[in-house]
């Protein structure tokens, strides 16, 4: 009896199955389906900016200002992670971002820059190093190597010792350094520059520096701290660049004590090796 009822039904079934209505009815669903996953998606869309993807345009080396400007339309947020003081470039400037340029991003997507500082790094005087009595070209490189400081020559005094040596050092018009003190409470802005005095002969007279075995960039402070001019420059080999050459003569010529009048000029000849005695000196 429970066979016969079985087989009774599934006879009802097919015949519907195999009807119009079934088909209309499977239709009308996956219209149904297909409506609800179009409004699914809008409402996505509308709300949570699914599905728009946008190219990031290359903010480096913008001001943050613009970088503003051309996010806020584009639903961007710009989001400032660190700020770092670099020489020579003014504030706000991005110098990295993170998605990088060209990445495909969503409408609304947190953009993370980093960026130039509007304000230099300061450091006070008392951390410098001895400054009086030291030569200029060491200490020179100290400061631009150790302290970001920049250095210049204004002028010379004299002093018996040795020439080319600090008399005085001057930041913005005050006197940092000289033979009575160093100030030790003065903020002094990283990029900046130190003004220095240097030591040189009395009188109208300085003793011929010895160039030979010098670089150029050792020939032209010696003649500075000297009061000297650089004159004519003789190679002996014409493709030699002037400014790598080695001096391997000089006129006048140099001897222990022997005087010239400032500001006259010192002619020399060049080579690119150095003398086979430059040990010896």
């Amino acid at each position: 009896m429970k066979i016969e009822k079985n087989q009774f039904k599934w006879t009802e079934i097919v015949p519907f199955l195999r009807s119009k209505l079934f088909l209309y009815t499977l239709i009308r669903i996956g219209i149904l389906l297909i409506i609800l996953w179009i409004l699914h998606s809008f409402i996505l869309n509308f709300y949570t900016n699914h599905g728009q993807r946008l190219k990031l345009a290359k903010y480096i080396g913008v001001s943050v200002t613009n970088v503003i400007k051309h996010a806020e339309p584009r639903g961007y947020e710009i989001i400032i992670t660190d700020s770092v003081h670099v020489i020579g470039r003014s504030g706000g400037i991005i110098l990295s971002q993170l998605p990088k340029p060209g990445s495909y991003v969503k409408r609304g997507r947190k953009i993370y820059v980093s960026i130039t500082r509007y304000k230099a790094d300061e450091i006070l005087s008392e951390v410098l190093p001895i400054l009086y009595g030291k030569k200029y070209e060491h200490k020179r490189i100290e400061l631009e190597n150790n302290f970001e400081l920049k250095s210049k020559i204004i002028g010379f005094e004299y002093d018996p010792g040795p020439i080319g040596h600090i008399i005085s050092v001057k930041y913005r018009g005050q006197t940092l350094v000289d033979d009575k003190h160093q100030e030790s409470n003065v903020l002094i802005s990283k990029g900046d520059t130190l003004e220095f005095i240097l030591s040189q002969q009395k009188g109208g007279e300085v003793e011929i520096p010895n160039l030979r075995c010098k670089t150029m960039d050792e020939v032209k402070f010696l003649l500075i701290a000297s009061n000297l001019e650089l004159g004519n420059i003789s190679k002996m080999l014409e493709t030699l660049n002037p400014n790598e050459g080695i001096v391997v003569n000089q006129f006048p010529e140099y001897q222990s004590g022997k005087m010239i009048n400032m500001k006259e000029a010192i002619n020399i000849t060049i080579s690119d090796e150095f003398p086979i005695d430059c040990d010896e000196q």
